[in-house]
C-alpha cells in the first residue's frame, strides 16, 4: 500500500464531488459501472491514491448499489465506504 491519507478524500466529500461523479456517470452508456467510476474519479482527485490503491479497493468494496434510491446516494456509499476502507488502512500503517 502506498502512502494515503483519508482526509484527503473527506475534505473532497461534497454535494458538487457526489454530483459531478454522478453527472459523469449519467453521461456515459446506461451500462456504466458506478462503483468503477467513482474510484476511477476519486483516484485521480487524490495525490495519495495510487492505482494499486484503486485495484485493492475494488476488491475490497462491498456496497450495495440496489439500496439506493437515487443515483447520487449510489455514489455517496460507494465513497463512504472508500473513506472506511482507507481509514482502516490508515490505522494499520500507524500500528505498523
Amino acid at each position: 500500500m502506498s502512502c494515503r491519507r483519508s482526509e484527503d478524500l473527506s475534505q473532497r466529500t461534497t454535494s458538487q464531488f457526489v454530483e459531478s461523479i454522478a453527472t459523469t456517470v449519467r453521461g456515459q452508456s446506461g451500462s456504466a459501472d458506478v462503483e468503477a467510476v467513482v474510484l476511477r474519479t476519486v483516484a485521480r482527485q487524490s495525490d495519495s491514491i495510487d492505482l494499486t490503491d484503486v485495484l485493492e479497493l475494488r476488491s475490497l468494496l462491498d456496497v450495495d448499489g440496489e439500496q439506493a434510491d437515487t443515483l447520487e446516494e449510489q455514489v455517496t456509499s460507494i465513497i463512504s465506504a472508500i473513506e472506511a476502507e482507507l481509514a482502516g488502512w490508515d490505522r494499520r500503517e500507524v500500528a505498523a
